[in-house]
């Protein structure tokens, strides 16, 4: 038996520690935890089969009758002293009391899709329901992203895990384990770009079946993403758009076979504006970004340590060059510098600053493996992601810490790292001993400080302190496993992951020929 399985490569036990990495996080926060996750919630149970008993007509379009439970479920918000133990002492979980509310997708401010997925699961018990949902998450990204490693060149397989692997620490991972739209849109952004360009590199003529199964891949991670946000729709059009720019042919004798590949993603691409279109979100700033519809646009950027009074008072040009000036605060926001949950989680410097330092060497050492085309897209990427919040935040009169919020341009920062992470030949982009050590301590200990405050808050509130995180619990879920082994499992596995994933990516070996971006 120990013999089998040392045969097996490590890589193929990555899956597996994601898996369980991304459950822990599913239970290291409660029902409602996510942002806006009590519209979110209502949403799903709103397009769920339940939804005759449950989503009752009102006399308003913009309101219906909701379980009270799912209208209040997020009652620990914005005081983080306060723990998730007043779910259970405020009100009960039953979905029979009805209250009315307007926090739901009532008038299609977002696309349906997600909600639809969702809502198949939802039902009378509220906690199980929900934990299914956040479930199905999970298994959904990394069956995808499984999937994605077996059938792209091996040349993609770099830029698939680091770009996940670098930005992810800790909002993406909290968002993962939550039960909030951003979760797909991270999923289908980050993921559709990567399966299209395995399209267009696999020949109908040598790999039918492959290149099949890569553009079914692209459909459904398209189809995510734009289900899920109407922002995500256009990121995921953004990044067909990057993928064309790397393949379009540079000679004319591969034009005719590229052409009839450029056909699928000008299709998706129609798709994914005809979402982007319906959406009410789309009405509202540009695809979601700073609310006006009644949806959930934005948190204010005081529990972010975002803007200040005076800060508030720009206007013209000093009010441009503020934003232009700290839009980097909303990257880093991802990596740390940016409370989770409802702005509410706040985590100690050396979780950004760990974070950040990975994304730096990783990206480094990618923009160390530059040529035009790759150059031309990071250019592109970079230059949306300062210019799109800062006309968003422009168009408001807002400043950076208000309305746009670091997860509306996660997808993208995951996009980015991907990007970074592209090489010509597989293997190229390489650590000596001592670099990869650094990656997996910085990683590893940013998720295992990270997951820790997120339990604690919610445990007992950050007025608490010790290590031990079942002392003292005011909240927890009922079963076996205490708080305190979901964080140094859910730790464990990370960090496996993490070493699995650098040692297999980053260590210097002799270098196999790939096949090349460009036809």
């Amino acid at each position: 038996m120990i013999a089998r399985l040392r045969r097996i490569p490590l890589i193929a036990w990555a899956p597996v520690l994601a898996f369980l990495t991304l459950t822990a996080w599913s239970f290291a926060s409660p029902i409602g935890a996510g942002p806006d996750d009590d519209f979110h919630l209502v949403s799903s149970w709103c397009a769920g089969p339940t939804a005759d008993r449950t989503c009752l007509p009102t006399e308003s379009p913009r309101e219906r009758e909701v379980p009270a439970a799912l209208d209040d479920i997020d009652c620990f918000a914005y005081d983080a002293t306060r723990s998730a133990a007043c779910q259970g002492d405020d009100w009960s979980w039953s979905v029979d009391e009805l209250v009315v509310s307007e926090r739901g997708n009532f008038i299609g401010a977002y696309p349906p899709v997600f909600y639809a997925v969702m809502g198949a699961l939802s039902g009378d018990d509220i906690q199980l329901a929900a934990l299914a949902m956040r479930l199905l998450t999970v298994v959904l990204f990394t069956g995808l992203l499984v999937a994605l490693w077996m059938l792209l060149p091996e040349v993609l397989r770099g830029p698939l895990a680091w770009g996940w692997l670098i930005t992810t620490v800790p909002l993406g991972v909290f968002l993962l384990g939550t039960n909030n739209p951003s979760a797909w849109a991270m999923i289908g952004v980050a993921t559709s770009w990567l399966a299209l360009l395995g399209w267009f590199q696999t020949p109908w003529a040598t790999d039918r079946r492959r290149k099949l199964a890569l553009g079914s891949l692209f459909v459904v991670t398209v189809l995510m993403a734009a289900g899920s946000r109407g922002d995500a729709a256009l990121y995921a059009g953004f990044g067909m758009a990057l993928v064309l720019v790397l393949t379009v042919p540079s000679r004319g004798g591969a034009w005719r076979p590229w052409l009839r590949d450029a056909v699928l993603p000008v299709v998706m691409g129609i798709v994914a504006l005809v979402f982007f279109l319906s959406a009410r979100q789309s009405q509202s700033g540009l695809g979601g970004f700073g609310g006006g519809t009644g949806a959930p646009g934005s948190l204010t950027g005081g529990a972010a340590g975002g803007a200040t009074d005076p800060e508030a008072a720009l206007t013209g040009f000093g009010l441009f060059a503020y934003n232009l000036l700290n839009v980097p605060f909303l990257w880093t926001g991802a990596l740390g510098d940016w409370a989770l949950g409802w702005l509410d989680t706040s985590m100690p410097a050396i979780v950004s600053a760990a974070a950040v330092a990975a994304f730096v060497v990783v990206g480094f050492a990618g923009i160390g493996r530059l040529w035009g085309r790759k150059a031309i897209v990071l250019a592109a990427l970079v230059l949306v992601l300062i210019a799109l919040p800062v006309y968003v935040l422009q168009a408001g009169g807002d400043v950076v810490g208000e309305q746009v919020q670091p997860r509306y341009i996660l997808p993208l920062i995951i996009m980015l790292g991907g990007m970074l992470a592209l090489t010509r030949t597989p293997r190229e982009l390489t650590f000596t001993r001592a670099q990869r050590f650094a990656l997996v301590a910085a990683l590893a200990g940013a998720h295992f400080v990270a997951l820790h405050l997120n339990i604690r808050r919610y445990v007992t509130g950050i007025d608490a302190s010790g290590v031990n995180l079942d002392a003292g619990a005011e909240w927890w879920w009922a079963g076996p496993v205490g708080p305190t082994a979901v964080w140094l499992l859910g730790s464990l596995a990370y960090a496996l992951l993490v070493w699995i994933v650098v040692r297999t990516l980053g260590r210097r070996t002799a270098q196999t020929p790939g096949m090349p971006i460009t036809r």
